[in-house]
């Protein structure tokens, strides 16, 4: 089973819409993906329409999912549900309000940027974002675009980043809430890549005790081009919590070739992947 189950289309911040996404996918040869795109579920309403349709034909396994940005302890993290409901009341009720906060972020990066001398910064993001509601790497595009920085990695490193001038604080649903949401919602709840966040191994292990304790079910042990060492540790750190494990490649762009669809390591036989915990419960 070659599995992605954290990936980003055009429904946020990725560049490929959800159908290439797929096609991409199944040209590398992903047996079983999700599209989790952050705190929207549209580019996967999508796809499930087509697919049920005829009108797409696959031979990929489709995960429907969604990231969805949480606090814990005040800290802004985030967690991937899998196999949800997507028209589930409760989850949309959350998913509506995510997209507002993030409507609100953006004008209020926009100005900050905007005193900084940029100029028609919302405008040029909301190009960017098409359809999708803003976020960060559309203003990053859009710098890039204004000559305002080289490259996208540039844009965060001097603007967007954290403790930069455009990060912006926001309340985000805390984790309990977000758990029990996308449980409710017939899935699992996974944390996404906590060993991106930038914890001291003390703080990380207080992560997944309080992920645990709200009954999170998995925790993302890969992501993307992840070193073996820190796999190691973190499945090690994960020892004394009932957690399954995922992986994904947190795929954005064909241009980030280190994190490319399906091509993240596996995950060491000792770890008990989600999706069998799934297929048994089935």
């Amino acid at each position: 089973m070659l599995a992605d189950l954290h990936t980003h289309s055009l429904a946020s911040d990725g560049v490929l819409a959800p159908a290439e996404l797929l096609a991409r996918a199944e040209n590398n040869g992903v047996n079983l993906l999700a599209l989790t795109d952050h705190d929207t579920m549209s580019g996967v309403q999508a796809l499930q329409a087509s697919i049920a349709s005829g009108e797409l034909q696959t031979t990929v396994e489709l995960v429907p999912g969604v990231e969805i940005t949480t606090m814990v302890n005040g800290a802004c993290v985030h967690v991937v549900g899998l196999w949800l409901d997507s028209a589930h009341s409760g989850l949309q009720r959350l998913l509506n309000g995510q997209r507002q906060v993030r409507v609100e972020r953006a004008e209020r990066i926009a100005v900050k940027l905007e005193r900084e001398g940029m100029q028609g910064v919302l405008e040029g993001a909301r190009r960017h974002a098409g359809e999708a509601v803003i976020s960060r790497p559309h203003f990053a595009r859009y710098l890039v675009e204004q000559q305002y920085c080289t490259n996208e990695q540039q844009a965060f490193r001097r603007w967007l980043g954290k403790s930069k001038v455009g990060d912006v604080a926001c309340i985000w649903p805390e984790l309990e809430e977000v758990v029990a949401t996308v449980q409710s919602a017939g899935g699992v709840a996974v944390l996404a890549h906590p060993t991106k966040y930038g914890l001291t191994r003390t703080k990380l292990d207080g992560l997944i005790g309080s992920f645990s304790e709200v009954q999170g079910d998995a925790i993302e042990l890969v992501s993307g081009a992840q070193q073996s060492n820190v796999t190691n540790d973190l499945l090690k750190l994960c020892e004394r919590y009932p957690v399954a494990f995922s992986t994904g490649s947190d795929f954005h762009s064909p241009a980030q070739t280190w994190c490319d669809l399906g091509q993240q390591p596996a995950m060491p036989e000792a770890a008990e992947p989600i999706w069998m915990l799934r297929q048994a419960a089935a």
